[in-house]
């Protein structure tokens, strides 16, 4: 990871749990930072998330409007203080109260007015969010694409994790590779998360096209991934389609063996061995690509258990679902009933064999 950016949102764990705090301080109050800064090293020392002080060299952006009655500026200057907890004030940029905006994605020219919280909630602001936010987070930029050069692919999010809708997750996600990505470009991955109400089931193409990113992305190689929630009306409740920022999928949403985040992360992973674009891509700003075979020549494949691969570090689980090391290619069910063959592709990177 090298950095985040964060547009009408609260702290980690601001929710705690609760769907009544998600709604109520988590939008309007301003939780306590410092209670949420001592949750967080709680839980690193439990080892339910990583170390926090890996935040330290990150670039932090951070955008809140004036007239956003959903997610109040307080509640953005919660955010900002929970990061300066971690994070050196070189590294955030913090857009507070920009004038006459509401609940929305800033766009220099796409969407609804900018004072109006509606749908798709991108807005038409004379500001470019995304633009400001990718340059915060990887610095100097080239100039974006008038045109773009790339194209978007749907990726099947049911590669990534058993049964997406029991999750509340869509059946795809969507990327955006620039073609020089697609030609063998090195290049860096990007997640973007939509908000509520803004998966593609509800707003369509408005969010994963319109907000500003893809154009960055088509000259500075970066490739876009756009994973994807549906409304949910049933067990979990999720009318809105938002990502699981109070619980809804599971109480260990906010920890490392989250199911929504460990779909993503598999995903970010297979992207990053080449899967979507059969070169190499990285997760980490580009300082690293994963080989393209072992060093042995001749792979051996491993057919045994999900539970005995991850015993034997060929595979991780995440969300007692097992994916290939280094890979992260979903395998299914962390159990001894699900099996699976895996070869090495270098020192700690495994793949489904042929």
């Amino acid at each position: 990871m090298k950095g985040a950016a964060i547009f009408a949102g609260g702290p980690y764990y601001c929710a705690q749990g609760s769907e009544t705090t998600a709604v109520t301080t988590c939008e309007s109050a301003g939780p306590s930072a410092p209670s949420l800064v001592a949750i967080t090293k709680t839980n690193f020392a439990s080892g339910a998330i990583d170390d926090p002080s890996n935040l330290a060299s990150q670039n932090v952006f951070l955008f809140g409007g004036a007239d956003d009655t959903t997610v109040a500026p307080a509640v953005m200057d919660s955010l900002d203080a929970y990061y300066a907890s971690f994070v050196g004030s070189s590294n955030i940029n913090y857009v507070s109260r920009h004038p006459a905006t509401a609940h929305t994605l800033p766009t220099v020219s796409y969407g609804s007015s900018c004072d109006q919280t509606s749908s798709p909630y991108v807005g038409d602001c004379g500001y470019d969010g995304a633009g400001a936010a990718l340059a915060q987070i990887y610095g100097p930029l080239a100039p974006k694409a008038a045109t773009l050069s790339g194209s978007f692919v749907s990726v099947p999010q049911g590669n990534f994790i058993a049964n997406p809708a029991s999750h509340s997750l869509a059946d795809n996600a969507y990327a955006y590779v620039p073609s020089s990505c697609a030609t063998g470009a090195t290049c860096r991955i990007h997640v973007s998360f939509h908000g509520c109400e803004q998966n593609e089931g509800t707003v369509a193409d408005a969010y994963y096209k319109h907000g500003g990113f893809n154009e960055w992305a088509d000259t500075n190689d970066i490739i876009v991934l756009y994973p994807q929630t549906i409304d949910s009306y049933v067990s979990p409740s999720n009318p809105d389609g938002c990502w699981d920022w109070w619980g809804y999928d599971g109480a260990n949403y906010a920890e490392k063996t989250g199911t929504q985040m460990g779909m993503v992360r598999a995903m970010v992973g297979w992207i990053a061995g080449g899967g979507l674009v059969g070169g190499s891509a990285v997760a980490d700003g580009g300082s690293s690509t994963l080989p393209a075979s072992d060093a042995g020549g001749t792979a051996i494949c491993v057919t045994a258990s999900n539970l005995a691969q991850v015993a034997a570090g060929r595979a991780i689980d995440l969300g007692g679902y097992a994916y290939a090391a280094g890979t992260y290619s979903f395998l299914g069910a962390d159990t001894s009933s699900v099996t699976s063959s895996l070869e090495a592709l270098g020192a700690g990177i495994y793949t489904t064999c042929p």
